[in-house]
């Protein structure tokens, strides 16, 4: 039986069965306590306009250590952002670590993955399929077109190898509905082998979904390379009020789930909120959040 005939039955059984080996020993609690913090860019953006230097720096002061960033556009609609090498180099000078990268919006993958190795990247990540907008109805499509795409994240997959990077795949709450029996967020498990596609989680819009976030990291296992930690605000909804805020300002529960995400997964998570309000303000609650999460686990 090859590979992919093995991985045929993945989606029947659940994503667990798709995880690939288990971890390896669960982090002590000194270790914990040491744990790294990501940012990711989209909390600061609008303070990285006015001061991309001296946002870094206040942000390697509130205790994050890595800064995870795009390398172009993600959509049609956004506007370019830095170019890489510099953020690469503004990261450097405020003692962050290069963490995540996010594709941009475009079919360069070979490029787009030589960059991200020539910055120090180890992770490159896929932020969303972009079959969910090109339909009638945003964030819906067919299991049929969903499949196709999955053939460009192929391509992605393999231009990562080459580089000596690992690919992971994004999900927003549409990646939890069914598609045709299967979630699209199923679909990669079966149709990828565990190091050839793997998976960023962004506990907010699972939760948005309706999954249990804490279920979902462990259901993938060492699948689950890297994390985004936002909260969820569910009395009100855009445009009224912003649906994410910065972790504990929400409902989900923080100081409890923290810990059990550190026992079980080695995952960097990035304290990413969209469209704050004050950005760093968030950055700083969110990081001060985790902080005592840490400590009382």
């Amino acid at each position: 039986m090859n590979r992919r005939q093995l991985l045929a039955g993945c989606g029947a059984l659940g994503l667990a069965a798709c995880a690939g080996p288990q971890a390896g020993p669960r982090p002590s609690q000194r270790t914990l306590a040491r744990r790294p913090l990501g940012l990711a860019n989209l909390t600061v953006a609008d303070a990285l306009k006015a001061d991309y230097d001296g946002t870094l720096r206040r942000a390697r002061a509130l205790g994050y250590t890595h800064f995870g960033f795009p390398l172009g556009p993600q959509s049609p609609r956004h506007e370019t952002p830095r170019d890489p090498v510099e953020v690469a180099a503004s990261c450097e000078r405020a003692g962050l670590a290069v963490g995540t990268v996010r594709l941009a919006y475009s079919a360069d993958y070979a490029r787009q993955m030589q960059m991200a190795a020539r910055i120090g990247a180890g992770i490159v990540a896929q932020s969303a399929a972009d079959v969910f907008f090109t339909g009638p109805l945003p964030g819906r499509t067919t299991r049929a077109e969903f499949e196709r795409w999955m053939e460009r994240l192929a391509l992605m997959a393999g231009a990562a190898r080459d580089q000596g990077l690992r690919m992971v795949y994004h999900n927003h709450d549409w990646d939890h509905v069914p598609l045709d029996g299967l979630t699209p967020l199923e679909l990669i498990a079966q149709r990828f082998a565990p190091g050839e596609v793997d998976f960023e989680i962004d506990l907010g819009w699972a939760a948005v979904a309706g999954v249990d976030p804490l279920a979902l990291v462990e259901s993938l296992g060492p699948r689950v390379l890297a994390l985004h930690l936002k909260d969820v605000d569910r009395r009100c909804a855009p445009p009224g009020c912003p649906r994410f805020v910065a972790p504990g300002e929400g409902d989900l529960d923080y100081p409890a789930l923290m810990p059990r995400l550190d026992r079980t997964t080695g995952a960097i998570g990035y304290v990413e909120v969209d469209e704050p309000a004050d950005g760093m303000l968030a950055a700083a609650r969110g990081a001060e959040t985790i902080r005592r999460a840490r400590q009382a686990g």
